[in-house]
């Protein structure tokens, strides 16, 4: 097993978890109930879903009809999986595989975009551009963006995040961002620490401990930086978390 490709480990370790980031039903309810109520058959966006956690909290929560997107096609065969157990129609419910950055939607064609925990993979100015055109006038969205709740971290954090995300922002920057890309900021919600632990840290802590057992040293780098990432949490509490922004398309 000298040879396991680090990103097949990634993947089993994903799969595995409640969610695929931090992030609660709790937490999506309330960044949803920020906004005017969504008429039946509004059309909303899930970008970078995953196998479903906001997915199917969007659908429980609005009469809407929700697209998810996700480039990982094991995230999506376990959504439509759950969509067929849970009886959801293809009425409400569109399963597409796509790049969150060359998306093949029509200008104005969403009511909503919704995004927890993948936009910092485009950066979060950038993602938001990119995003914006597929809103209506007047349009939503809503993403989870890792943010600095500190502007003196300690030498760890600031060191890991340095490397692991260089860009990232503090709220203000990010509200400033936003507004540039031509939204108006409504909210901005901090995810409470339960939201990191409950579906997804203590849940990839198990995982990690019975990977081991399977795979053995093979797997060890990939495991080994998820438990770092895990001890940095832990060691640095409230540096920073994820923050929902709450934004409508400006024009």
């Amino acid at each position: 097993m000298s040879d396991l490709d680090p990103f097949k480990v990634f993947l089993d370790l994903q799969l595995a978890l409640p969610r695929n980031g931090p992030g609660s039903a709790a937490s999506t309810a309330k960044a949803l109930s920020m906004l005017p109520e969504l008429a039946e058959g509004a059309r909303i966006l899930d970008i970078g879903c995953g196998q479903g956690a906001s997915t199917f909290d969007l659908l429980r929560l609005t009469r809407g009809h929700v697209t998810a997107v996700d480039l990982y096609e094991p995230f999506l065969e376990k959504l439509s999986a759950r969509a067929e157990r849970e009886g959801v129609s293809d009425e409400r419910l569109v399963v597409k595989r796509g790049d969150m950055g060359a998306l093949p939607f029509h200008d104005g064609e969403f009511d909503l975009v919704w995004s927890e925990g993948a936009i910092y993979l485009l950066g979060f100015a950038r993602g938001l551009k990119l995003w914006r055109r597929f809103l209506k006038p007047g349009g939503y969205m809503a993403v989870t963006e890792c943010t600095w709740l500190t502007d003196t971290p300690s030498d760890e954090a600031r060191i890991f995040w340095n490397e692991a995300y260089p860009n990232m922002g503090n709220i203000a920057s990010n509200v400033a961002a936003a507004e540039r890309a031509g939204y108006e900021v409504i909210a901005t919600q901090v995810l409470p620490p339960e939201d990191w632990w409950t579906d997804y840290y203590t849940p990839m802590r198990a995982r990690i401990a019975a990977m081991r057992e399977t795979y053995g040293e093979a797997a060890e780098s990939v495991l080994a930086a998820e438990e770092a990432e895990i001890a940095l949490f832990e060691n640095n509490p409230g540096q920073y978390s994820y923050v929902f922004y709450v934004l409508r398309r400006k024009d």
